[in-house]
């Protein structure tokens, strides 16, 4: 376990290698993470998206940030800008993010964001985050470094977006009565969000403005971890007669409805 992405990352794996070849994998799926952390972080002046939220002309990407950022915009559109990743301003105003020294937007949409290969600008000063999709990428990445180890099991958990392959797993929650089980993945990612329920959690409200936003606790099953990190902030901000639909055309599973999640 390390602290990585602003929290804490574990990786499980077993296999039939040598002791020392099993460290080696672990150690690269780690740098993987660390790598996605460092090119996708908002936070970091030094960062693709420190330089892109800062720049009044067009930049050149990491081609990984690229690809985050273009699903990212996708998903976007697809959700009707339920996942909106331009809204670095909001979480600004709320104190999450330190603010910036030049002029921006609150919020905005995808369409304030031309990407073309790993060239990028903005249309207007929306501060870009992905705070919503790269931890579940970077869980990915580690995945699939893992894979090609050829180790027969692993599990990848960066603080609650997971992924696996090998004997099933159990999907828990912690709710205020207990820990909930919900089920098993056998090969697959799950992602769990919360909105108004802990105020030291990241609220899955912020994530795009939409009023009277229910409380409550979604989790999401996709086959990949950053579909699965996404569509979590898609439940939230869609009316709950609504989200298991909404999640499912877009490629997830919803396990979790919110009035489930407060353990009443």
């Amino acid at each position: 376990m390390r602290p990585l992405l602003g929290t804490f990352v574990e990786i499980q794996a077993t296999g039939s290698q040598s002791i020392e070849r099993i460290h080696q994998a672990l150690d690269a799926a780690f740098s993987e993470i660390e790598r996605v952390g460092r090119l996708m972080s908002v936070q970091s002046s030094t960062s693709d998206l420190g330089r892109l939220n800062r720049s009044r002309a067009a930049i050149s990407i990491h081609p990984w940030t690229a690809r985050v950022i273009r699903l990212a915009l996708n998903l976007a559109v697809r959700s009707a800008h339920r996942f909106n990743p331009t809204v670095g301003g909001l979480l600004v105003d709320s104190g999450r993010y330190p603010a910036p020294e030049t002029p921006y937007v609150r919020r905005g949409t995808a369409d304030d964001i031309l990407l073309s290969g790993c060239h990028i600008e903005r249309r207007r000063p929306v501060l870009l985050t992905l705070d919503g999709i790269a931890k579940g990428w970077a869980v990915d990445r580690a995945l699939a470094r893992l894979r090609s180890s050829g180790l027969t099991a692993a599990l990848v958990n960066a603080g609650g977006d997971w992924r696996c392959f090998g004997p099933p797993r159990p999907i828990l929650r912690d709710t205020p009565s207990g820990r909930v089980h919900l089920g098993l993945l056998e090969r697959g990612a799950c992602a769990t969000s919360s909105a108004g329920l802990d105020p030291d959690c990241f609220p899955a409200e912020l994530v795009i403005d939409v009023p009277d936003r229910q409380k409550g606790t979604w989790t999401v099953i996709a086959p990949q971890a950053w579909l699965a990190d996404a569509l979590t902030k898609v439940a939230a901000n869609t009316p709950p007669q609504e989200a298991a639909h909404s999640v499912r055309v877009l490629g997830g599973h919803l396990i979790s409805e919110p009035n489930a999640a407060r353990g009443a």
